[in-house]
This record gives structure tokens, sequence and C-alpha cells, in this order.
């Protein structure tokens, strides 16, 4: 029965393939950890927006404790809106903090 040697480059490669592993999989288990750590929010509920009405105004009293910046960016992020500009009679979907 033959038995199999490693050669040093053999070895590196090896090792390097094993990590290569590992970080891929640190990438692929942490982006759902991650997500979940983002930001407090626990339910949505849905909004019409009315005439003069900004999402800093919604931010502040829907979260009141929470950093204005972080609720709108949160709000545009579930809304896929590309700015802060709404208009009155637009639905939008917004995060319920705790």
């Amino acid at each position: 029965m033959a038995t199999v040697r490693l050669t040093r480059r053999g070895r590196i490669v090896l090792v390097l393939a094993v990590m290569l592993m590992l970080v891929i999989a640190g990438f692929v288990l942490g982006q759902g950890s991650g997500q979940a750590a983002g930001h407090p929010r626990q339910a949505q509920h849905t909004l019409i927006m009315q005439r003069g009405e900004s999402l800093w105004a919604v931010a502040a009293r829907v979260a009141p404790h929470q950093d204005p910046r972080l609720v709108v960016a949160d709000i545009e992020s579930l809304n896929h809106l590309s700015s802060a500009a709404v208009t009155p009679g637009q639905q939008l979907v917004i995060p319920t903090y705790p």
C-alpha cells in the first residue's frame, strides 16, 4: 500500500484552501447576524404622508428617543427612496421602534 506524502507546496495550498473556506463561511454566516443586529426595529406599519409632512417629522414622531437621521435612513431604505423627498398621499412603510 502506497502512502501519500504532501510536499511543502502541497501543505501550503491545503492550508490556504482551508483558510479560504473559513473566510467564505464567515461572510455567509455573518450576513444574517449583521442584518439582525442593525437597528432595534421590531415591526412595521404603513403611513400615508400628509401635506407639509416630512420624513424628519415622521421620524421624530415614531421614534422620539432614536437618532432621526438613522430613522429617516431606515424609512428611505424600507421604501427604496433615493432621497427624503415625499409627496402628499404617498404610502410609506414605517419601522416600529421600542
